[in-house]
């Protein structure tokens, strides 16, 4: 995955949809294809992140560990 991806995510939690409707509208859009639980594995999963690309913040520059922690946290939140 690309750490941009991440990014993107950590704002998009964090400032306009809440886990359970990004994954409520997931399994509109794809039905039986959208996998939650991967869903969540995915959200802290960092081994594989590519940091080749540049991420341009549009404000403050947020750390690397803190948006991690942050998207692990959502990752564990109850059913």
């Amino acid at each position: 995955g690309k750490w941009k991806d991440y990014v993107d995510l950590y704002f998009i939690f964090k400032h306009y949809f809440s886990f359970n409707e990004v994954t409520s509208r997931s399994r509109e859009i794809f039905g039986e294809s959208f996998n939650e639980k991967l869903f969540r594995q995915q959200l802290a999963y960092f081994d594989d992140i590519s940091f080749a690309e540049e991420v341009e913040y549009v404000s403050t520059q947020i750390p690397k560990q803190d948006i991690k922690n942050y998207l692990i946290e959502i990752s564990l939140t109850p059913f």
